[in-house]
């Protein structure tokens, strides 16, 4: 096969400028990672426990998924509705959930996992929009024109005389063609576009797993919320139940002459105190359960209560410093900035990229016929290469990469921020849940000997060697130390979860 000089010339002049094109991008294309192809799990199904929803009024809700049914078409619109009616957001049924309930369920119905779902979904869209780059482009057309030529018929009125026959001035020709497209080389601008696209997706995955661990941890504190709610609640009303009997056992001496309407005014002032006690913590209950059901995206027809007892869950057994390394080598906040430097890097890659040469092969088949004079159907082939080089475009390329340059920069400055942040919050959970579980016991001593305390109080008051007020402060001491013993449990239980957050353990 002969080879004809003009394309022996082209390829001379490649091979020494591709060289001298291909240096300017060295500074971005070394030390880069090789590409691997991502594969996510299958779409969890999104489904809501049977045992915990009961039967309601509610309208439908929509839980929306960006994962196509049909490729490349729009699925049928959903109706998006809410409540308008009353009995539509009533309260009518009370649920009882255990912690682990509720963290298997916020991952199906939280609209903050369905939209970081929905997020790896379009990523996934954008790595298959930049592998299509690769494919080459077929393209037809169809052309049918009717012209009467005003030119034809003045032609004809001029030789009227000379020429008997007039010549007809209608044409209406047809013609079509089909034609392929392909890019053999583009200096390496497709595939820095498909490392972008991956690398985003890797991103909305971390993103994601970031999520699931906000989500846990804001779910196990609503939970702990709810549980320390309730268990305020109890700790009032036993409180109310003491001052009343105080108060009776008070009404009672000054009947018998032996006590004093001061002594019935502090328990009647102690009596009201703990009751409006009381009522507020009615109210963050119902808070509490509102927040837990809102967490989950729960009808608003259901409300949810803590089955759970308190109880301190089980002390963390790694110590601090593999901890922090855990949490170091576990936090999707460094891996999202690992993967935003490369996605700036391949972006420089791309804008140098468009500087080089791009060539491109194609061929056409057309066909065409004048449908005037009913003649045959012609047909014609094209083939052809071309080569473009933007050879300058004012600085636009370089300014880009310096804006890239400094995106790669605060990747960097972000990561080390993210780094010194795992370690703080390791440190702080750890801290924190040491602490809470000494105060545990200390606490619940000071339940033992408040709860003694005041029972030798009533005492000596009977025997008339003690006072009301003694009896007051040692009822308001056993609440505290009662207050204090919950709190030491819960908080010892939210430290645990934060420090199962640091570490993305959670």
């Amino acid at each position: 096969m002969r080879i004809s000089s003009s394309w022996l010339m082209l390829g001379a002049s490649l091979s020494l400028l591709i060289p001298a094109w291909t240096a300017n991008a060295q500074e971005f294309t070394s030390n880069l990672r090789p590409v691997t192809k991502v594969v996510l799990e299958p779409d969890l199904k999104i489904t809501i426990t049977p045992q915990l929803i009961a039967q309601s009024t509610e309208p439908a809700r929509i839980i929306p998924s960006a994962a196509a049914s049909n490729a490349g078409k729009l699925d049928p619109e959903q109706t998006l509705v809410v409540p308008t009616t009353p009995s539509q957001v009533k309260l009518e049924r009370t649920r009882a959930v255990t912690l682990e309930e509720v963290v298997d369920l916020v991952e199906k119905t939280n609209s903050d996992w369905i939209q970081a779902r929905i997020a790896i979904d379009r990523a996934l869209a954008a790595l298959a929009e930049a592998e299509a780059g690769r494919s080459p482009t077929v393209t037809g057309s169809l052309q049918y024109t009717y012209n009467d030529s005003a030119q034809s018929r003045l032609n004809n009125i001029n030789n009227a005389s000379s020429t008997p026959t007039a010549r007809n001035t209608i044409s209406n020709p047809i013609s079509a063609s089909v034609g392929v497209d392909y890019n053999i080389f583009d200096s390496g601008i497709n595939d820095s576009t498909i490392r972008v696209a991956t690398n985003n997706l890797r991103i909305a995955e971390s993103n994601l797993n970031q999520a699931r661990q906000s989500l846990r941890l804001n779910i196990v504190t609503a939970y702990y919320n709810l549980q320390n709610a309730d268990e305020t609640i109890r700790i009032q009303r036993k409180a109310v139940e003491n001052s009343e009997r105080s108060l009776k056992d008070t009404q009672a001496r000054e009947r018998a002459g032996v006590g004093t309407k001061f002594d019935i005014l502090q328990s009647d002032v102690s009596l009201a105190n703990t009751k409006q006690d009381l009522l507020n913590a009615e109210a963050t209950q119902l808070i509490a359960r509102r927040e837990l059901s809102r967490q989950l995206n729960f009808p608003p027809t259901v409300e949810l209560t803590a089955a759970d007892k308190i109880a301190p869950v089980s002390l963390w057994k790694l110590p601090l410093e593999e901890s922090i390394i855990l949490a170091l080598r576990n936090r999707a906040e460094l891996d999202i900035r690992k993967l935003e430097r490369e996605v700036a890097r391949d972006r420089a890659n791309t804008s140098l990229a468009r500087l080089g040469p791009q060539i491109r092969v194609f061929g056409n088949i057309n066909a065409a016929n004048d449908l005037t004079f009913g003649g045959g159907i012609g047909t014609g082939y094209q083939l052809g290469a071309a080569i473009n080089w933007n050879f300058y475009d004012g600085g636009k390329a370089a300014a880009q990469v310096d804006q890239f340059k400094a995106d790669q920069a605060t990747a960097e400055s972000r990561f080390e921020q993210a780094a010194r942040q795992a370690r703080y919050d390791v440190e702080s959970a750890y801290i924190n849940q040491r602490s809470r579980f000494q105060q545990i016991e200390t606490a619940n001593l000071a339940v033992k000997n408040a709860g003694e305390a005041l029972r030798l109080a009533r005492l000596r008051l009977d025997a008339g060697v003690g006072t009301q007020l003694e009896v007051i402060t040692a009822e308001s001491d056993l609440t505290r130390a009662d207050v204090n013993r919950v709190q030491a449990i819960i908080g010892y239980n939210q430290q645990r979860a934060n420090l199962e957050r640091a570490v993305s353990g959670l």
